[in-house]
């Protein structure tokens, strides 16, 4: 057994009376100084056999994370990582905190805007042409609405609400043939809170009103009435925000049901009832949807053989482990669902199977029209693979060499990088994360990873090195982010909710030259105008950008034509110019919908 024999056994013993009754019911981890309690590995499979019969000795049950975490207490931070808190139960008593409850309070006034009511019919806002039917939220007797004409819908999720991009909410229908009175499936309100704008936008409104701005879905509807319902959240996203899929089919009236696998351990509000069976479900990404199905390799004592260890995969491999949701993409062979799976038999990339995610998947990306560059967010994967990084000779590289999949610093950049001995603390916005690697090789030679290890000792020998090579004063650490590496060659190309707040990771410092080779197509940006020239600072006496969403005005022709002096085909710091192989056109080109 592991080495932290005792914690398991206690949380086995945990475990065990929560799973033994008919109805499963939430339990927690016992704090720390309590006596360790023996419980057998045979029990536990008794009562796994119980619940998912064979299958739970086989190796294909998911347990849930916190069963890793009472012998892996140093991966507990995964608690609080973006990974564990996209889907939340609605609870009040976590109204306002990040991560973890409602965050939309576009007013400012510190109170979430179902708590105080907000009705969208009595303000001025995005859904103004949707009045009287706007949308009006509430909160009562502890339960979240959300009422659009004579349909009044609980809340059943929130997703997002992390401090740096948005929040949406998942609602039940009201239905009349269901011993609920709501519909199985869970769908997505036209409602997005975009939270550094602390403003509201539209999100496929379509799927709530008509041509002519009127609901779509009424009270008295029945469950087949609803299945036309473009966003059913079983059918589109939930294969990217569980861990496991138990079982995935539509019901006898049509509608979509998804149903997981319990939730022993894990704690509210980042796990809830999906399939509306009465025991929590295990909702997000938690261990296993990186290390596959645990049951096998928690009945045999923790033994390494019989879970996955991404450290032992090949490069391709453990890629694929992040891929599989930092993706767009349509499920094969019949392009029903949103992210890769086997339509036709029901069935699950798993890591660690030795099976290609590429044969799991069509890709689905919204790109620019040079047909590279991400438009749309969740793409890093096929980004990634645009690039040379992975298949890198010397090196290939990994994501989890930048990310930590256990972290919880922004973005989950690392926040060191060791080399042998030598331990290099990093970030992204002083370039330690690039040089940490990058040092001793190519225009950073000159730079030991010792003095990148020491950062502040070495800044003015390092920034004389970064500016040689940018051509910009080097102020990384300041709002601009002068010669900041990521500025240049992962430039926010993709939208998620506000304009270009996606950073790319094709490492392709996207040309000038592109904006105007496809300006019959809108044109689209490039990495020095979203990135500084454009909105940050007038170089070139030409104002500033009037609108950022489109790309083919006088203003980014111009702009475009300034910077191709520096950075084109006869560019003075950079001689850049576009070939087939690097800008392919694409004359299919078809924008991805708008918030998708």
């Amino acid at each position: 057994m592991r080495r932290y024999v005792w914690v398991f056994l206690l949380t086995v013993a945990v475990a065990l009376p929560a799973l033994a009754g008919e109805r499963l019911v939430r339990s927690h981890l016992p704090q720390g100084g309590q006596s360790a309690v023996a419980a057998s590995i045979q029990s536990l499979g008794a009562t796994l056999t119980k619940l998912y019969g064979a299958e739970a000795t086989t190796g294909k049950v998911y347990v849930g994370s916190e069963f890793c975490i009472a012998c892996h207490q140093e991966y507990a931070s995964w608690r609080n990582t973006k990974h564990n808190q996209a889907l939340k139960k609605p609870m009040p008593e976590f109204s306002m905190v990040k991560g973890k409850g409602m965050v939309n309070d576009c007013d400012g006034n510190g109170s979430d805007d179902f708590a105080q009511g907000l009705d969208f019919n009595t303000i001025n806002s995005v859904f103004d042409a949707y009045k009287p039917n706007a949308p009006k939220l509430s909160l009562e007797n502890g339960t979240y609405f959300i009422t659009i004409g004579d349909l009044k819908m609980p809340v059943a999720f929130i997703q997002g609400g992390t401090g740096d991009w948005k929040q949406r909410w998942g609602v039940r229908i009201p239905v009349t043939d269901t011993p609920t009175g709501l519909s199985a499936d869970i769908y997505m309100s036209p409602i997005q809170y975009n939270e550094k704008t602390k403003s509201y936008v539209l999100y496929n409104a379509s799927n709530w009103y008509d041509s002519n701005n009127q609901p779509i879905w009424k009270a008295g509807m029945t469950s087949s009435q609803i299945t036309q319902h473009k966003g059913s959240y079983s059918k589109n996203c939930i294969g990217c925000h569980a861990t496991g899929i138990r079982e995935l089919k539509q019901n006898a009236a049509g509608e979509w049901v998804f149903k997981g696998y319990v939730a022993v351990l894990e704690q509210e509000p980042s796990t809830f009832d999906y399939d509306g069976d009465g025991n929590n479900d295990l909702v997000n990404i938690g261990c296993e949807a990186c290390h596959g199905p645990g049951s096998a390799h928690i009945l045999a004592g923790g033994d390494p053989s019989k879970i996955v260890n991404p450290e032992t995969l090949t490069t391709q491999e453990a890629n694929e482990i992040c891929g599989q949701c930092h993706i767009r993409v349509a499920s094969v062979p019949n392009g029903t669902h949103e992210w890769p799976y086997r339509d036709d038999i029901g069935k699950s990339w798993i890591p660690g199977s030795g099976e290609r995610l590429e044969d799991y998947y069509h890709d689905h990306g919204g790109y620019w029209p040079d047909g590279t560059t991400s438009k749309a967010h969740h793409q890093q994967f096929e980004d990634f693979y645009r690039s040379s990084k992975p298949t890198f000779q010397f090196h290939p590289v990994r994501c989890t060499e930048c990310h930590d999949p256990h972290g919880t610093s922004k973005h989950q950049i690392r926040t060191e990088i060791r080399d042998g001995n030598l331990v290099i603390p990093t970030a992204n916005d002083n370039n330690t994360l690039c040089l940490a690697c990058h040092a001793t090789h190519g225009p950073f030679a000159s730079i030991t990873k010792e003095e990148v290890a020491a950062y502040g000792e070495n800044k003015t020998k390092i920034g004389e090195v970064v500016a040689a090579h940018t051509h910009h004063p080097y102020g990384p650490e300041r709002s601009m982010g002068l010669s900041r590496c990521s500025k240049c060659h992962m430039a926010t190309m993709a939208s998620s909710a506000v304009a270009y707040d996606i950073h790319s990771h094709t490492f392709e410092v996207t040309p000038p030259e592109k904006t105007l080779k496809y300006q019959d197509q809108g044109g689209m940006p490039n990495a020095c105008a979203v990135s500084c020239h454009a909105t940050k600072v007038n170089s070139f006496g030409l104002g500033y950008d009037p609108s950022i969403s489109t790309w083919n005005a006088d203003f980014d022709k111009k702009l475009a034509t300034e910077l191709m002096k520096y950075l084109g085909p006869t560019g003075f710091w950079w001689q850049v110019s576009l070939t087939p192989q690097n800008a392919p056109d694409n004359p299919n080109y078809q924008p991805p919908a708008e918030n998708d």
